[in-house]
């Protein structure tokens, strides 16, 4: 007989605290980047700071949303808990 083989691990999924994490990590070097752009008047230096803001909406709009029932979370405020389903956030 064949041995059954294991099923691979289903993905680490980032919890909502995590992408905001993530995503404050992001935002400082992008400001520099943009502050660097206006000091030495470069508009290059933009595309990177623009690129980054890119993928920082990307998380948000990826991960910033309820473990349980999926939906996603208010954008503003602090939040502990879906408005929809209650769940706790964490």
């Amino acid at each position: 007989m064949a041995k059954k083989e294991k099923a691979p691990p289903a993905p680490r999924r980032w919890t909502p605290k995590q992408a905001l994490s993530i995503i404050g990590r992001i935002l400082v070097p992008s400001m520099l980047i943009v502050l660097a752009a206006v000091y030495f008047r470069q508009e290059l230096l933009l595309l990177p700071a623009f690129l980054l803001w890119v993928v920082m909406a990307l998380i948000l709009y990826k991960y910033w949303r309820c473990p349980q029932c999926g939906k996603t979370l208010p954008k503003t405020g602090k939040t502990f808990e879906c408005p929809k389903c209650g769940a706790k956030i964490d």
